[in-house]
């Protein structure tokens, strides 16, 4: 079995990293990096929340994270995969270019290699759980039912984006209007006809197609 290894800055996919900075857009918020995201979200007060979310570096959201005068959430423990997952998946579908690097790993097993930590990667012997790596290709499986294999597919954005609709002021600038250009330009060069029929349009993007 092929091995894929990922944790320093000049490994070849340190894009895997939730560290790497990748910003992703969920529930109405934009979040610098997965690890904004799942830091902020072992808490329920919303100043902490706010203050992780400023943070520039994913360094210092981590030590937020880790204040030990900060409550965190009772089930964090039962929670926190499912919300590295929820990060995971809207950092890989809404880059298209992550979605094709996870993608090019065919079946290889992915592992996060360091000894700084003993869940989410091998504790550096291999010995740990590496659960980020696990989450990581269960969502590549779940992208490759989802674009059919297609690894140069873009997603639609109704999909990559959910509950943003199409008049939303997020298509206007910064990185939903990034998305909507490389969409577009895929869905006009695609056939159509079969893309439309795979990816009907929503409620709130009704129309689109006619555009």
């Amino acid at each position: 079995m092929n091995i894929l290894k990922y944790y320093r800055v000049n490994d070849p996919y340190v894009s895997f990293s939730n560290f790497a900075p990748f910003p992703i857009f969920i529930n109405g918020k934009l979040w610098k990096t997965v690890e904004h995201y799942f830091q902020a979200n072992k808490f329920s007060n919303l100043d902490i929340i706010e203050k992780i979310s400023n943070y520039s570096s994913p360094m210092d959201a981590v030590k937020e994270g880790r204040n030990r005068f900060n409550i965190i959430k009772s089930d964090w423990e039962e929670i926190k995969d499912d919300v590295m997952y929820k990060g995971l998946y809207f950092k890989f579908i809404q880059h298209p270019k992550l979605t094709k690097e996870l993608l090019s790993t065919g079946n290889t097993m992915i592992i996060e290699h360091t000894k700084n930590d003993k869940y989410w990667a091998d504790g550096g012997d291999g010995s740990r759980k590496n659960r980020l790596g696990e989450l990581l290709i269960v969502l590549r499986e779940e992208i490759k039912n989802l674009i059919d294999s297609e690894i140069d597919l873009i997603l639609p954005p109704w999909i990559a984006f959910p509950n943003i609709d199409q008049n939303d002021l997020f298509w206007r600038m910064g990185m939903g209007e990034n998305y909507l250009s490389i969409w577009a330009k895929y869905y006009l060069n695609t056939n159509k006809n079969f893309y439309e029929k795979r990816y009907p349009e929503n409620e709130d993007w009704e129309g689109v197609y006619s555009w």
